[in-house]
């Protein structure tokens, strides 16, 4: 029964309906989850993680609760989140996760199945006010934009994220999308967060970093956030508009997925206008 899972992901592609919409579950208090003692920063959190399932193509939210739950993220985007599938057991994985960890959470699917669906979400601590899936363009498999607009203080915040194909060929599409989506919401406090399937140094990100910051990149810095024995490979990544300042990030090598959690401290930045020199890597 070991790696099963492949040749069913395979078959599933082939088998695919149309994308859904996003689905939001707040807890019943309508206040921030866990009150934060800094209230104008946030740990974020973007996290592949790949149905839960670990390299023998077993699938177990637990293990992915227990490489998150040391992050203590207020927001935490996944992406390779399945629902009701057979390949990982029909667990409904966000809310299982979401549970375990005390969050919010909005889910939307890249791909709707007759019997479960797969795609990304987000967690949060703060209420969820807004969520919306938009198709991003694909060949081989369907890829996806969710938009969650968060209450963070009394400040919309919108959390975008996103996971684009394996295939480069796919990506100067995907990222044009990305882009005339984003130019659209670029007064709007926000961070994009997902796995990019490139490097840093491929120049379509050059049209995305117009419009946010890519605080790694602009300090030529790589964290290892695909596993690899023999080099850092970083292909999930986080972008932040421009009121937002980066603090510190880590890519702690933990989890059952093939990637690893990348956490960024983030904060709100009392001038906009001018960039802080206090930044840490961890």
């Amino acid at each position: 029964m070991r790696k099963i899972w492949l040749p069913l992901t395979l078959f599933l592609i082939l088998f695919h309906f149309s994308q859904g919409t996003a689905l939001i579950h707040n807890l019943t208090s309508s206040a921030p989850t866990v009150q934060s003692y800094y209230v104008d920063r946030l740990q974020v959190v973007t996290y592949n993680i790949r149905g839960c399932r670990d390299d023998q193509g077993y699938a177990d939210p637990k293990k992915v609760v227990a490489a998150l739950r040391p992050l203590s993220a207020d927001i935490i985007a996944l992406q390779e989140v399945d629902n009701t599938l057979p390949r990982s057991s029909f667990i409904n994985q966000v809310a299982a996760i979401a549970a375990s960890l005390h969050m919010n959470y909005a889910y939307a699917p890249s791909i709707n199945f007759l019997f479960g669906t797969y795609g990304n979400a987000v967690l949060s601590k703060y209420p969820i006010l807004h969520a919306a899936s938009t198709p991003l363009p694909a060949t081989w498999e369907p890829r996806s934009l969710l938009d969650v607009t968060l209450d963070w203080y009394g400040t919309p915040l919108h959390v975008y994220t996103t996971h684009l194909g394996v295939k480069a060929s796919e990506h100067p599409e995907q990222i044009q999308s990305l882009y005339t989506y984003l130019q659209k919401k670029s007064g709007d406090t926000g961070v994009l967060l997902g796995d990019f399937n490139m490097y840093a140094d491929n120049s379509l990100l050059d049209s995305v970093r117009s419009l946010l910051q890519d605080p790694l990149f602009e300090k030529h810095v790589v964290l290892g956030t695909l596993r690899s024995k023999q080099s850092l490979k970083e292909i999930d990544r986080i972008f932040l508009s421009h009121d937002l300042q980066f603090l510190q990030a880590t890519a702690p090598p933990m989890g059952p997925s093939d990637h690893y959690p990348v956490l960024m401290e983030i904060a709100k930045r009392s001038d906009p206008m001018k960039k802080s020199g206090y930044a840490h890597v961890l």
